[in-house]
């Protein structure tokens, strides 16, 4: 099992709380790759359905993806699906590197260099695999990635991200420019992502749970039902724009005037926000709620609510608008829908909120990757 931090919010599980889960997922990651060599080859036509396998604890989970190489006969690696990345990121440049028929399927671009979360790392081009929900590999042939020489170094386990976010410009390490592993594929430009019920995803316990229920589909149009809008361009992270938020009834006049992001996060747990003109931040609001533990210091002046909040977003056209109301949720989703700041760490110094994990229980997300758009639609009774 691999281990790499989200970008856009705490870890969902500590390193030990990891190591619960880890048999299990290290069963899921043998069989998906065994489901994947199994099958024949098959001509892929309309979509690639893709399982997700999600970790929760409480109200907050992530959610993890399988790939593989040719010629690879070990485990699937596991990787972070993680919206607040835009390239994929593995743990080991050597699985690469003994693999027979390496050199010609794999070209280094750069040697040296350090990843996002600071790994020494090479940039490899070459084919990805991942196995696919009913059998088979989805085959990604050109794709440019990371892939780890080392350990971070704060002493932790190499990195192991799939980026899903689109930005532009495409971030770029030295000459070379890196992509999200999805839009490498013209044929298959959009991804949808759906997660399971909430009450199937979100953990009862205290411990954490393992749920294989959600699904990652690219197809070659974009699914009905969906809103679409454009994703702020010249921003590090994949992102609409807020519009207004209300909490309960209440309009307030966040965001203000400030040019404000809302980051289109598809793990982890609430919405949260930084306030730094004091629109919400130390005012008094109903349904009260006790910080999370990540709300403590570097970020400043936290409050956190259980109330049902409304949230507006889009770009300079349109707007979708939607409400997170945790009484439609289990028992251990309830208590919390909205973190807000003064200065929220979280938000990587920029003004804005970010959507959090709880707002995929109440929309399916789709990336347009040919286009640079994110479509929005409402999930059935908010947890279907």
């Amino acid at each position: 099992m691999s281990l790499s931090a989200p970008r856009l919010h705490a870890p969902v599980l500590a390193l030990e709380q990891y190591d619960l889960v880890a048999p299990k997922l290290a069963a899921i990651a043998t069989m998906r790759l065994r489901m994947g060599l199994a099958a024949a080859p098959a001509p892929i036509t309309t979509s690639v359905s893709i399982p997700l396998t999600t970790v929760s604890l409480q109200t907050n989970f992530d959610a993890m993806i399988h790939i593989t190489y040719p010629w690879r006969q070990g485990a699937a690696v596991e990787l972070m699906v993680d919206s607040g990345n835009a390239s994929l990121i593995v743990p080991s440049f050597d699985d690469i590197a003994h693999l027979p028929n390496a050199a010609h399927a794999y070209r280094v671009l750069a040697r040296g260099v350090k990843e996002p979360w600071g790994c020494p790392a090479n940039i490899v081009q070459g084919p990805i695999q991942i196995p696919m929900k009913d059998g088979g590999v989805y085959t990604i042939k050109d794709c440019v990635f990371y892939a780890c020489t080392g350990p971070n170094p704060n002493g932790a386990k190499p990195t192991a991200n799939f980026g899903t976010g689109w930005v532009s410009p495409w971030p770029s390490n030295g000459a070379v420019t890196l992509q999200s592993p999805l839009s490498y594929d013209r044929n298959f430009p959009f991804a949808e992502f759906r997660y399971a019920p909430a009450a199937q995803l979100l953990s009862a316990a205290a411990t954490p749970d393992v749920n294989q229920s959600s699904q990652l589909t690219l197809t070659k149009t974009m699914p009905v039902g969906y809103r679409s809008f454009e994703v702020k361009r010249d921003c590090a992270w994949m992102s609409l724009t807020p519009k207004s938020l209300k909490i309960g009834d209440r309009l307030t006049g966040w965001p203000g005037q400030r040019d404000s992001i809302a980051m289109i996060d598809t793990g982890g747990g609430p919405v949260f926000l930084s306030d730094p003109d004091n629109f919400i931040f130390s005012r008094t609001w109903p349904d009260h709620a006790d910080n999370p533990a990540w709300a403590g210091p570097p970020s400043v002046s936290c409050q956190s609510t259980f109330d049902q909040i409304t949230i507006e977003v889009g770009d300079e056209n349109a707007s979708y608008s939607y409400t997170v109301d945790t009484s439609h949720l289990p028992a251990p989703a309830q208590g919390l829908t909205l973190v807000m700041c003064e200065t929220c760490y979280y938000m990587m110094e920029n003004a804005g909120m970010n959507v959090g994990g709880i707002s995929a229980l109440f929309n399916d997300i789709v990336v347009d990757y040919a286009h640079g758009r994110i479509g929005l639609r409402p999930k059935g009774q908010a947890v279907a």
